[in-house]
């Protein structure tokens, strides 16, 4: 979720300058964070940034940081062309362009959302990547959703998020990235490459097959014209986020159903129940109207997917 200022002015091919959560940074032309020296209109002390955003934010990932600029100087500081009343702080937003002095000091406001997902990372591991997102003015979520930008497990295992994020195309990364990208920030050096935080596979049934977790634009239209049907409401709720990525529709069958047609539509796949899976306690009912089902479909040749039943969720 970092918050960039992007040099628009004769030097801008320098790299941007990227702003942490409750840290002020100076504007000016001595032992600044923000250092104008080839500009005569700059101030010792020109104008001060800094950015909010507070822990109750952190999974609104609507409600992105508040980048404030005060200014303090002689020539004044501009945004988009206005200019700023000194010592008034004013919000930034996304996209404005601000100058400082008179000159060619110009800069513009980027944000970069940042807004993870985290599976099977125990309590402290959460919490330490709760607090490095704050910092970078990110956002965590405890679903996975298009909105999210890196999945973060400290191994990975098959879970229904792991599967969300490889169709996204979103990259799997160790909690530990994150401080780093925090620590580069700090002391302005290049921020870490993606490659040198990937998590190692700890997934028995992958462990014999070469599995290739990078981005794949063929995922986002794995289950493309392809209908799911769910006998089960709960697990329709957990498993078909992962299908409506792909490209799916997904469907609930509910009992008082009567329609054959649905089942013989030859993208159907229906999603067996996993009478063995202990969070789904069936009642005798539903198990003699599931066999029925599972008569029809077999009579029918029909798809029946047993893979995805088993998915834990974390």
């Amino acid at each position: 979720g970092d918050f960039t200022a992007l040099e628009q002015g004769p030097n801008r091919h320098r790299d941007p300058y990227n702003f942490l959560t409750g840290t002020e940074y100076v504007v000016g032309r001595k032992n600044c964070a923000i250092l104008i020296q080839d500009d005569q209109s700059i101030s010792r002390a020109h104008a001060v940034l800094s950015v909010k955003h507070s822990r109750s934010n952190l999974s609104q990932p609507h409600i992105i940081p508040i980048l404030t600029i005060k200014d303090s100087s002689k020539y004044g500081t501009f945004i988009n062309g206005e200019k700023m009343e000194n010592s008034q702080p004013m919000d930034l937003k996304w996209g404005d362009k601000v100058t400082f002095g008179v000159f060619n000091s110009k800069y513009r406001v980027e944000y970069e959302p940042l807004v993870v997902s985290s599976s099977c990372l125990n309590g402290p591991e959460k919490e330490s990547l709760n607090q490095a997102l704050l910092q970078l003015g990110g956002h965590v979520l405890g679903n996975w959703t298009g909105k999210c930008t890196h999945l973060v497990m400290s191994s990975v295992k098959i879970t229904i998020k792991t599967i969300c994020a490889l169709i996204c195309c979103r990259p799997i990364v160790l909690p530990e990235y994150f401080n780093e990208q925090l620590k580069c920030i700090q002391q302005k050096t290049a921020l870490t490459s993606l490659a040198s935080f990937l998590p190692s596979i700890d997934e028995p049934s992958l462990k014999s097959r070469s599995v290739d977790l990078s981005a794949n634009e063929n995922r986002k239209k794995i289950f493309k014209d392809k209908v799911f049907l769910f006998l089960n409401a709960k697990q329709l709720k957990k498993l078909s986020p992962a299908v409506t990525l792909g490209g799916g529709e997904a469907k609930l069958l509910k009992e008082d159903f009567n329609d054959q047609s649905v089942l013989e539509n030859p993208k159907a796949c229906v999603i067996d129940i996993g009478t063995t899976d202990s969070q789904l306690s069936l009642s005798d009912p539903t198990q003699s109207w599931t066999c029925s089902v599972f008569d029809v479909l077999q009579r029918l040749g029909v798809n029946v997917c047993f893979v995805l039943s088993f998915l834990p969720v974390h």
